[in-house]
């Protein structure tokens, strides 16, 4: 694990930031599992995280206060675009400002490897998320109507958000 100490908006939460590797797969599932709620069906196995990060263009940041790992960012660059895939902060870490870092080391790692433009899609009804993303400056530039399925069969639109970087 690397990566300097990055203060919060809070100062008693030092992050440190690490690069993730294929090692790192079910660290970020098991991150994603406990953030998300199971009706959603959002989080990813660490099948599916590995097999992006052996993909070639992927990375992940995980960040960690002391050595619990309580935030992290999966993402792929495309020519010259990057793709925030997923993200996720441990609950027990909510609302401290650690989401606003997350999107800052993911716009920077992004501009360090030639990306003009940072994108995501969100579930439609995820305020919280929508709320952060539009702070860090995303604008909305599409709709994928019905695009998410929930384990009680509604479906919930998808927003894409772009950040010109």
């Amino acid at each position: 694990m690397s990566g300097r100490p990055i203060l919060s908006l809070h100062e008693d939460i030092a992050l440190r930031w690490a690069d993730g590797g294929l090692d790192d797969a079910l660290l970020a599932a098991r991150l994603a599992e406990e953030a998300f709620e199971p009706e959603y069906r959002e989080a990813w196995t660490a099948g599916q995280i590995a097999g992006l990060l052996g993909s070639g263009e992927s990375w992940l940041d995980i960040g960690y206060r002391a050595e619990e790992p309580v935030v992290f960012a999966l993402c792929r660059k495309a020519v010259d675009e990057v793709e925030l895939l997923l993200c996720a902060t441990s609950p027990r870490w909510r609302r401290r400002g650690l989401g606003n870092e997350l999107i800052a080391r993911v716009a920077a790692q992004s501009r360090n490897r030639g990306a003009g433009r940072l994108f995501l899609e969100v579930r439609a009804s995820n305020a919280e998320a929508l709320g952060l993303y539009r702070k860090a400056g995303f604008c909305e530039n599409g709709r994928r109507p019905g695009y998410y399925r929930t384990v009680s069969g509604d479906s919930i639109d998808a927003i894409t958000l772009a950040l010109a970087l």
